[in-house]
């Protein structure tokens, strides 16, 4: 499935997304890049990498609050669409390709990996862990036929539905150590942790 222009801007309507109109929304973007900065924490002299960047908005802000950060990502449409500001520092890249000939002090990867194939989930890791010192993950989460979250089955592109203990054991067998493991996200998806609480995990390894 193509992640084109109805996916990012008329998903429900096409049944393809829970995107609508995915923009710029500094109010809410700076606040979660701070709050991640804050966490991992990053040095202004790392390099960051998002991971599935889509329109590069986290990459936008992070390179606002003074940090080296960069994006890649499939979509040749998100690409396309991404503020003026990080041109030259989100790039298009091929499925299951080498990331770059950078090695990140860092990788974002969040609410990318579910979307990756089970019979693939292990290359992609890999790649990821060769890229990088260090990574923090975000991921829905299942039972390994469903999403604890009924809403994430509005998405397509979907494949992975697996619980906390999966994608830890994903990661160690892939060269990751995991150094925290947790369902709770902070800021990010608040909108879904009261209801919801173990719907979605983070991971943060090296």
């Amino acid at each position: 499935m193509e992640f084109d222009r109805e996916y990012f801007e008329q998903g429900p309507m096409t049944g393809k997304s829970l995107y609508t109109n995915y923009r710029w929304l500094p109010e809410l973007t700076i606040p979660l890049c701070h709050h991640l900065a804050r966490e991992c924490p990053f040095s202004i002299d790392d390099t960051i990498l998002d991971f599935g960047c889509a329109k590069g908005y986290i990459v936008h802000a992070l390179r606002l609050l003074g940090y080296e950060a960069y994006g890649v990502d499939i979509s040749e449409y998100a690409i396309s669409q991404a503020p003026k500001e990080v041109n030259g520092y989100v790039t298009l890249i091929e499925p299951y390709a080498w990331i770059s000939p950078l090695h990140y002090n860092w990788i974002i990867c969040k609410d990318i990996l579910e979307h990756i194939p089970y019979e693939r989930i292990d290359e992609q890791i890999q790649i990821l862990a060769q890229g990088c010192d260090d990574l923090i993950a975000m991921v829905p989460l299942g039972d390994g036929e469903k999403y604890n979250i009924p809403a994430y089955e509005n998405d397509v592109t979907h494949h992975i539905r697996e619980d906390l203990e999966w994608w830890h054991d994903r990661f160690t067998s892939n060269g990751f150590t995991i150094d925290i493991e947790t369902h709770e996200l902070g800021p990010f998806k608040s909108n879904w942790q009261g209801i919801h609480p173990e719907g979605n995990g983070m991971f943060f390894a090296y």
